[in-house]
């Protein structure tokens, strides 16, 4: 790293579950589709993620289309702060991007609802063809991660900054762990916070933005941030394995 340059926070928020309060990508295929035995046959391992959203999208009731899951989607119960938090950091030139597993289709709608249109998101895709189940995309896979994502969180984060950044991550669950180990600023709850214990990551355990908001306004005032040097070294290790 250059230290003769000022550092500067790049955000990588994850969306189903953290931004929005229940996992909406598992509620859409709860309603329209068959969750079961497929969430708990991924879970368990004996289907790997690509597999999984292959198989959960086939299984989507006729007719159930773009529209239809955007409708839903606008419906979702959203943490309230959250727009707060990211218009925090729009006005502290702090990058905020989603990093997510799920889908398109019903992540951009809460955004554009919620007049956040302007975060970059990166998730998987659903194609939509003459009534035909969707078929899901994944624009940002990668064979040499092995983390539970089909869309890579890691190497979106990494693809996206250089080596003055300091990575601030926000996540929830499995599909989070890979951009916890990651990063230098951790935000966790539930599955990820019980995962950054077990790991011995250091984080700051939340319940809403609310929490997140106030620990990054007294972070950014006093600039509380560094590169965490375990966190560089896995960044160093995946850079070397693409």
């Amino acid at each position: 790293m250059n230290k003769s340059k000022e550092l500067k926070i790049a955000v990588f928020c994850d969306f189903d579950g953290t931004v929005t309060k229940p996992d909406l990508g598992d509620e859409i295929f709860k309603v329209y589709g068959k969750f079961e035995p497929y969430h708990s046959q991924l879970r368990e391992g004996k289907l790997n993620i690509r597999d999984y959203w292959r198989t959960v999208c086939s299984e989507l009731k006729p007719g159930t289309n773009a529209e239809i899951i955007r409708h839903f989607a606008e419906q979702a119960e959203v943490d309230s702060y959250f727009k707060d938090f990211a218009e925090f950091c729009k006005e502290n030139d702090i990058h905020v991007s989603i990093v997510s597993d799920g889908f398109d289709t019903y992540i951009n709608p809460v955004l554009n609802k919620l007049g956040l249109d302007w975060l970059h998101v990166y998730c998987n895709r659903l194609i939509f063809n003459d009534g035909s189940p969707p078929i899901p995309v994944y624009p940002y896979a990668s064979e040499s991660c092995e983390c539970l994502c089909a869309s890579c969180k890691r190497n979106s984060m990494l693809n996206s900054i250089d080596d003055n950044t300091v990575l601030v991550y926000i996540g929830d669950d499995y599909s989070d762990y890979c951009g916890a180990e990651h990063s230098d600023i951790v935000f966790a709850k539930k599955n990820l916070a019980a995962y950054c214990n077990e790991k011995k990551i250091p984080h700051y355990p939340y319940s809403t933005f609310f929490d997140i908001l106030r620990i990054m306004k007294d972070i950014v005032k006093k600039k509380k941030y560094k590169i965490r040097h375990h966190a560089k070294i896995k960044r160093k290790q995946a850079y070397e394995a693409e």
